[in-house]
């Protein structure tokens, strides 16, 4: 038994013995091989592969769920933070930023690849981290740049397109149901006043109030009283109060048309906007929430070292790849030769 044992043992380092000394028989080719693909792998990371420059721009969002204008309360349709930073590779957005930064050949998924939201590991933070990337420092700046640009403005065309359309619709509404009093009103005054024609102002009663006369003259006098007629005075006040509410009514209806033709100039630059992908900043009649609640604590700065590629690790990789290729090709060479050291 321990002599098969043994004999089991000396088979295993004969064949130990004989892939190290194949590998050594060829540790030339094995050596060549590593540095060249160490020297591939360098060549290509070092002269094909586009260096790639980040970055980081740190925002803060803190959109409110409700904004106050002049025309009431709005409440906003998107619900959460995390919503708005996902805006900032909408197609507007990268559109915009394609054509300030003149690329030519760019297109709207290339343009998302070299954009990178970092996830926000607390869920009710406010503060988010977006990573742009480009080939030189200079550029990788001015794309953060222009991409924040455009997508604030973006945000603010957004959110006021929705309000303004929301209180346009509204007020055409509201001036709807007032015409429709208004007609109401006007007939009633109509009726009123044709009543009020065919009422009598005083009443003439049977009744006489007996004056009598003053010291030193003779006998008394007679005067029959006249009673003023409470149905007409009635009418009269109905009259007073349809004139007050047509006045009223009128003058709402001014008050919503003048906002419905501010609004109509607003929603022309905001389609000014979406048809040109620039416009000058809104100054809108409809309070902007972008300058207040989305903003850079501190502007962004252009990369002083490289991202990608790692030259480094890239020649190791290579190396080690070159490595491999050699060992498996000088142990299929022994093989092929059926080599035997014993």
């Amino acid at each position: 038994m321990n002599e098969s044992q043994n004999v089991q043992q000396y088979d295993d380092e004969i064949e130990l013995r004989e892939i190290i000394m194949a590998l050594w028989k060829r540790k030339i080719m094995i050596i060549a091989l590593t540095l060249i693909g160490a020297i591939l792998a360098g060549i290509f990371s070092f002269f094909i592969l586009s260096p790639s420059y980040e970055t980081k721009l740190n925002l803060v969002i803190n959109m409110p769920a409700q904004y106050s204008t002049k025309y009431g309360d709005y409440t906003l349709p998107i619900t959460t933070n995390q919503q708005y930073l996902n805006l900032i590779t909408s197609n507007d957005v990268l559109l915009a930023t394609i054509d300030n930064m003149a690329y030519e050949e760019a297109s709207v998924e290339n343009m998302k690849k070299r954009i990178s939201i970092a996830e926000n590991k607390e869920k009710e933070s406010n503060i988010f981290e977006v990573t742009v990337s480009a080939n030189n420092p200079i550029e990788s700046l001015q794309l953060a740049q222009s991409l924040y640009g455009n997508y604030t403005n973006f945000i603010d065309a957004m959110t006021k397109e929705r309000a303004v359309n929301f209180y346009i619709n509204h007020f055409k509404v509201q001036k709807e149901k007032l015409e429709n009093s208004l007609d109401s009103v006007k007939e009633t005054l109509r009726r009123n006043e044709e009543l009020l024609a065919q009422t009598p102002q005083i009443i003439e009663t049977n009744s006489n109030l007996e004056i009598q006369s003053p010291l030193g003259n003779t006998g008394d006098y007679v005067v029959p009283i006249e009673t003023v007629n409470p149905n007409y005075i009635k009418i009269e006040s109905d009259i007073i109060s349809n004139k007050q509410s047509i006045n009223g009514i009128e003058n709402t209806m001014r008050k919503y048309n003048d906002y419905i033709q501010e609004l109509d100039v607003e929603m022309s630059a905001i389609k000014e906007y979406y048809s040109t992908g620039q416009a000058d900043k809104l100054n809108s009649s409809v309070i902007g929430m972008v300058d207040t609640y989305v903003y850079l604590p501190s502007p962004p700065v252009a990369p002083t070292q490289k991202s990608s590629p790692h030259n480094v690790r890239n020649v190791a990789i290579g190396g080690v790849l070159g490595a491999m290729i050699g060992v498996m090709l000088a142990l299929f060479v022994a093989y092929w030769k059926k080599e035997s050291y014993k």
